[in-house]
């Protein structure tokens, strides 16, 4: 290989995002960059628009709230926000099973059926009476769910480079739904029907939702060996790309010991708290925004659309974060807990200030609060990027969704019907939580460095050639911890 050829040969260094970087050609990065367009057109929007629907589809209840659902049904004390809750009992019912079948299910046919099966779930929601039926109902929104978070995780690592996936993660997992959704909901409040505005809202997302399903099933593949979309140099080149992640390579087979090797790991537990406290938040500002906005004294139509733009907020926040761990490594978990401070300011806005007098500034502290879902995303990305291993990727996806499921049960019962529409115990729990994520992304920081470190001085810095990170990051057998030239990113 020609030296004028060679755009970086880089051994692992504290520069490189603890990844081990491979020697590129300019005939190779070329390659890589229409692989990447590729990937990007096809299997990045595939799974943004399930991820947006997903959250449509679970912020429409609070927008058929605002348009008298609760009146319409019959709801009274606090099973509106049971209902909140009885989503993530299903949720967490259907996760054992998605833990095996993540591992060895095809990944692509495993979201689009799941997807297409929620969508007929919501356009049960239109149909629904009283309490029991939207009980029912948000209970098997939530088995059909359960899959999608942990789905997602081991996409993105099958796809993605470790540098790559913290600005996709920002992407698919986006607050679209935050800001359509207020403007899909203002648009169908002007339909002129016989039914109630509340039950167009799930006819038409369920319906979209199954077109959607049934569009990914016969078009998301598994992996980039199976990829329609690229040439078979393309596939091969694909997977080579990936070599410096040292995640391994795919296996069908469950392996028990990467399971209890992840839970023995101080990071694991400090991404399960921080998951919980955001999930709290997540539910608190899923399933109640629009109400403490309509507590402002704003009408419907109103409410509706000043919920808008929070979703903006955390969106922009997310994108603009993510592109700067793009180009500066190993700042995501700084990134993460500046991220808390301007939604824990947000939190403390509308705990203080008079909704009444002083409405703008309580309508700020909402839109500050829209920074909740910027250290959720820099997290997500974190942990597909440090977990290697088939079996204990599928496990630690699982996990993050099993402790986002217990935040958001736990999350709508701080939200008490007596203190509508201003929720005052809800919105100290939030505080609270803010600032335990804000603790926890310098926790995950001190363990990642530390651990880097203490391989160094254990194995000396990692300088390997192409040809030997090439035949080492796809082997089945090693983890992160297994493997000795694996570095942490933070």
């Amino acid at each position: 290989m020609n030296a004028e050829n060679t755009l970086m040969t880089e051994a692992l260094d504290e520069k490189a995002d603890g990844v081990v970087t491979v020697e590129t050609t300019e005939e190779d990065a070329a390659l890589d960059k229409r692989i990447l367009r590729k990937i990007d057109g096809v299997v990045l929007t595939l799974v943004t628009i399930v991820a947006t629907l997903e959250f449509l589809d679970k912020n429409g209840m609070a927008y058929a709230a605002v348009f008298g659902m609760r009146q319409d049904t019959g709801l009274v004390g606090q099973e509106y926000s049971w209902l909140g809750s009885i989503f993530y009992f299903g949720y967490l019912g259907a996760l054992i099973p998605c833990l095996w079948l993540v591992n060895v299910v095809h990944t692509g046919m495993f979201v689009g059926v799941a997807t297409t099966c929620w969508g007929i779930v919501i356009l049960s929601m239109a149909a629904c009476n009283n309490f029991a039926g939207l009980a029912t109902v948000r209970f098997l929104l939530g088995v059909f769910e359960a899959g999608i978070l942990p789905a997602f995780m081991i996409i993105q690592s099958k796809w993605w480079k470790r540098e790559e996936q913290a600005l996709r993660t920002a992407l698919w997992y986006n607050t679209f739904a935050g800001i359509f959704g207020g403007i899909l909901s203002y648009a169908i409040g002007h339909i002129q029907g016989n039914l109630a505005t509340w039950r167009y809202i799930f006819l038409i997302y369920g319906a979209v939702t199954v077109f959607v399903g049934i569009l990914v099933t016969i078009m998301l593949p598994d992996r980039p060996g199976t990829a329609w979309f690229l040439t078979a140099r393309e596939k091969e080149r694909a997977q080579e790309r990936l070599a410096g992640n040292q995640q391994g390579a795919d296996s069908k087979n469950f392996n028990p010991r990467h399971c209890l090797e992840a839970i023995t790991q101080p990071q694991y537990w400090v991404v399960i708290l921080f998951v919980i406290a955001q999930s709290i938040t997540n539910a608190g500002i899923t399933n109640f925004n629009p109400l403490i906005i309509a507590g402002f004294g704003y009408d419907q139509q109103t409410t509706t659309l000043m919920a808008t733009p929070q979703a903006a907020v955390a969106l922009v926040g997310q994108i603009i974060f993510s592109f700067i761990a793009l180009y500066v490594p190993n700042i995501r978990c700084l990134l993460w807990m500046i991220a808390c401070l301007p939604a824990l300011v947000g939190a403390i806005l509308i705990n203080t200030l008079d909704p009444v007098t002083q409405r703008a500034g309580a309508l700020t502290g909402v839109y500050l609060m829209g920074f909740y879902n910027v250290p959720w995303v820099l997290c997500l990305s974190l942990v597909t990027s440090n977990t290697s291993g088939t079996t204990k990727k599928a496990f630690a996806s699982v996990s993050v969704a099993v402790a986002y499921a217990v935040g958001n049960v736990v999350g709508p019962q701080l939200f008490l019907a007596n203190q509508a529409p201003f929720y005052k115990l809800g919105l100290y729990a939030m505080m609270v939580c803010f600032a335990i994520m804000f603790l926890c992304g310098g926790a995950y920081w001190a363990i990642a460095y530390s651990e880097n470190k203490r391989r160094d001085r254990l194995y000396g810095v990692p300088n390997l050639d192409r040809q030997t990170v090439v035949e080492t990051a796809f082997n089945t057998g090693d983890t992160d911890k297994v493997n000795k030239d694996y570095r942490y990113s933070y």
